[in-house]
């Protein structure tokens, strides 16, 4: 007997499946549900008017803790081969880049001078290499979903969008069914019941606990829209996107302060620069805390009755919201004066600003 490969889910397909790379088809009467097994269809072989269901973040989760296969039995070469992005593609860019980073740090160690539109550009080069070491996997620009199709993942979409009344319907159709009912009647119920209750049954039937599905599971769009488009990856827990908005400034801006004692043409210059890349470096590490404090004292006053008592802490949430868009100003303006002042300095480079450094030389680039 030939063995097959077993499938797979691998950061190509987490990329994928939260840029809203895998959809369902609205309809449950298309022509793809007398597919026996989980298959995959291509926008060209769908009618590209018709919108499609793409799973949120918590549609995902539900549906690879109970269906895996309908995803992971899609091979990872069809998602690359729809990507507009390869491994050489990003290994040149990554090499070119590398180069700069060189170019750099020799001139740094050679005690050449390093002009602030050289720092700048090293700045973003930096975080542009964390972005693509991090990302590496993820597809590019890949121009519409893959559509899951087939007899399953009708069923399963049915079951993801079953209200909480009739998934209770459904569920107690497939106790029944599963415990050997044969009187159980689904004549004149919902198509949605019935096909919900097909795919229950059949976890009852392997011993698997059924779950209820999350509430608003899916976002409509349209099959002209690439994955990622419309989609509104909402978190429960903002823990991760605080850690990027303190990390990313703060790495940004280190960069910047290799200036401190570059050539400036001014004193204030010199001075603004310095004020400018430590408000850029802080400014994530002071804004998180602004903004986790006021929706703290939002959510708890929505929640607790709100009386004199609590005056005082009316005047904290709008003078919280305050501080965050004072910090907010601050780094735009801050920014903005880092980039321009690295142009103007170019009128007033050091001389040995334009002599090259020995090491990077050996490194192989574009120039």
């Amino acid at each position: 007997m030939e063995q097959t490969s077993p499938p797979t889910f691998g950061f190509v397909h987490s990329f994928y499946a939260i840029m809203g790379g895998f959809a369902f088809l609205p309809s449950y009467d298309d022509d793809t549900s007398t597919l026996k097994k989980p298959l995959f269809a291509l926008p060209l072989q769908i009618d590209p008017y018709k919108p499609v269901h793409v799973p949120n973040f918590k549609g995902l989760i539900y549906i690879m803790k109970h269906f895996p296969h309908l995803i992971t039995n899609i091979p990872e070469e069809v998602i690359l081969d729809r990507a507009q992005s390869n491994g050489l593609s990003k290994a040149l860019l990554i090499v070119q880049v590398g180069w700069f980073c060189t170019n750099c740090a020799s001139r740094l160690i050679q005690d050449l001078p390093l002009s602030l539109l050289e720092v700048s550009t090293a700045a973003h080069a930096f975080c542009t290499l964390i972005t693509y070491f991090v990302w590496w996997s993820k597809p590019l620009n890949v121009p519409t979903p893959i559509i899951i199709v087939g007899n399953e993942a009708q069923e399963v979409h049915a079951l993801l969008g079953c209200s909480s009344k009739h998934y209770d319907e459904a569920l107690e159709i497939a106790w029944r069914r599963a415990a050997g009912d044969s009187s159980v009647q689904t004549e004149g119920k919902p198509k949605d019941i019935i096909l919900a209750a097909n795919v229950l049954e059949r976890l009852l039937r392997t011993g698997q606990t059924p779950e209820k599905p999350p509430p608003d599971y899916n976002l409509s769009i349209h099959l002209d829209s690439f994955p990622g488009s419309e989609l509104n990856h909402s978190r429960e827990d903002p823990l991760y996107e605080w850690i990027i908005t303190a990390v990313a400034p703060l790495i940004y801006g280190l960069v910047h302060l290799l200036a401190w004692n570059d050539h400036f043409p001014t004193t204030l210059e010199s001075r603004l620069w310095r004020v400018s890349s430590v408000v850029v470096t802080f400014s994530g590490l002071v804004g998180v805390p602004l903004a986790a404090l006021g929706g703290y004292l939002d959510n708890w006053r929505s929640r607790l009755q709100w009386n004199s008592h609590f005056a005082t802490l009316d005047i904290a949430i709008p003078l919280a919201v305050l501080l965050l868009c004072v910090v907010a100003l601050a780094h735009m303006l801050s920014s903005g004066f880092l980039i321009v002042e690295s142009i103007r300095q170019l009128l007033f480079l050091d001389p040995a600003a334009y002599q090259l450094p020995s090491w990077s030389n050996y490194w192989p680039h574009l120039t």
